[in-house]
């Protein structure tokens, strides 16, 4: 690990409040940003330039997402009291907006789709995980059990399960095929803000304002492995280079890169303001932030 956090490569302009989510693109190549102030833009990442702003949303973005195919582009938005309250799907080439999905109670925290079967996840402050089809709009399944605002969702394409991280500090798998809950893990302190899902679906990560990320064996429902470190809430996790490293982001202005055989640190890029949301490229050469100081930072993640 650097003594002193790597200083990001490219810094990405425009939006005007908070950068709530990024992501990647399937192939890499272009990236999303979700806002609080209410846009979501499209990059193009070797160019570092603005491909296509999408505006519409009339509260805060929370979540964005791309399809399998990168087509697509989903949002959430919303917000405790008054908000819009709805998952939208966007056409990625154009910029329209496809289809508006609503039911949640209350501000939508997350998505994650299942392009493939033309299936989504969402979750959301009325303490609910959404089963969806997009393909017509319809919510198949309202799954229920967590007791405070769901924070975070993740499936994998084509599979029945699914996770989900709340502020009860639990994190629930779920079968979406019966809607029941299958396992809740419990250790965390605090606050679970973000969960995610190995590849073959045996693992999972959960980041919590306890300031510890958690590894867990979804076979058997044990914390393998408490990643220590970050000195403030950590708001977002991925596994990425084959399930043998994790890359975080953090409100102590870090995102860092963890070995996950070992728990040990072996990265950390610098940011000017809180992290809250952060993504590894699909070949793991580079990771994207979203900031709470409007920024939107690319790093060039080292070779392990």
């Amino acid at each position: 690990m650097e003594e002193k956090p790597a200083d990001p490569q490219t810094d990405l302009p425009g939006h005007t409040r908070r950068v709530s989510s990024v992501c990647f693109s399937p192939d890499g190549r272009r990236a999303l940003s979700g806002s609080f102030d209410r846009t979501i833009r499209l990059w193009d990442v070797a160019g570092a330039s603005l491909v296509r702003s999408f505006d519409g949303h009339t509260t805060d973005i929370n979540a964005v997402a791309f399809s399998a195919d990168g087509r697509t582009v989903a949002s959430c938005s919303g917000a405790v009291v008054g908000g819009e309250n709805l998952l939208r799907l966007w056409s990625a080439d154009t910029g329209a907006v496809v289809r508006d999905l609503a039911g949640h109670e209350a501000e939508v925290s997350a998505v994650s789709l299942d392009s493939a079967r033309d299936r989504a996840i969402t979750c959301g402050a009325d303490a609910t995980v959404r089963y969806w089809d997009t393909a017509n709009g319809r919510c198949l399944r309202v799954l229920s059990g967590h007791a405070a605002w769901v924070r975070s969702v993740a499936c994998r394409p084509g599979s029945d399960r699914a996770l989900s991280g709340s502020m009860d500090r639990t994190v629930r798998v779920w079968d979406l095929e019966s809607g029941k809950c299958a396992a809740v893990l419990q250790g965390h302190t605090d606050n679970v803000y973000a969960v995610a899902l190995s590849g073959d679906g045996v693992q999972a990560l959960s980041a919590s304002r306890d300031k510890t990320l958690r590894l867990w064996d979804l076979v058997s429902g044990a914390s393998v492995r408490v990643l220590e470190g970050h000195t403030d809430v950590v708001r977002s996790v991925q596994f990425l280079k084959g399930d043998r490293w994790a890359l975080s982001g953090s409100e102590d202005k870090t995102v860092r890169l963890w070995d996950l055989r070992t728990g040990r640190e072996a990265w950390r890029g610098g940011a000017t303001g809180r992290v809250m949301s952060v993504a590894a490229s699909p070949d793991g050469r580079r990771a994207i932030a979203g900031t709470y100081d409007r920024r939107v930072l690319l790093w060039d993640l080292p070779s392990v």
